[in-house]
């Protein structure tokens, strides 16, 4: 399986470059300039699988580094996997490659962040200056004047953990204190 994603990984950044080629106007560039850029409408289909769902990045312009292993969206990013949304105006996604390491890292002025829990569907949303997806352990990390939101029931720290699998918050701050406002009847609804 792994030697099967060293070869389909890159395979997938090769098609993005090469469909660069064929677009209306011929690519002249070498392989040291500048990576290779994609406006919206030359973006083909931005969807990666991670954990067997797909995660779609919908962005205004896209910057692919092959031999870092970096793809940067721009613009009005939008990322979406089962019912987990973020909305920023920069991504960068780290090591694609390797599951072990894969990280989505959004800034924004602020980043925003929605989850509409399955079992339930009641909404956890959040905002903060930058916002790091990290895969494998399946959190979103919410950094610099981070806030969110369940129902009435409201957290703010400079860090904010939130396991989505588990629904777990951990709030963290530099320094000072974490506040949080907490409607005992409306934690019980969440948990139906």
């Amino acid at each position: 399986m792994r030697l099967q994603k060293r070869f389909i990984y890159p395979l997938f950044f090769i098609l993005f470059i090469s469909y660069g080629c064929f677009a209306d106007e011929p690519n002249t560039s070498t392989s040291e300039e500048q990576p290779s850029t994609l406006t919206s409408e030359e973006q083909p289909d931005n969807k990666m699988l991670i954990n067997n769902k797909p995660i779609t990045i919908d962005a205004n312009n896209q910057q692919i580094d092959i031999d870092k292993n970096i793809i940067t969206f721009s613009g009005k990013v939008q990322i979406t996997q089962d019912g987990l949304t973020i909305l920023a105006d920069k991504v960068i996604v780290t090591d694609m490659q390797d599951s072990t390491k894969q990280k989505i890292t959004a800034y924004g002025n602020p980043v925003n962040f929605k989850q509409i829990l399955p079992q339930n569907n009641k909404v956890v949303t959040g905002h903060s200056g930058q916002v790091i997806y990290d895969v494998k352990k399946n959190t979103v990390t919410l950094l610099n004047n981070a806030e969110l939101f369940q129902q009435d029931n409201h957290v703010v720290s400079s860090i904010i953990t939130y396991n989505v699998k588990k629904q777990l918050i951990l709030a963290q701050p530099k320094k000072g204190r974490v506040k949080s406002t907490i409607i005992a009847s409306q934690v019980k609804e969440i948990n139906k």
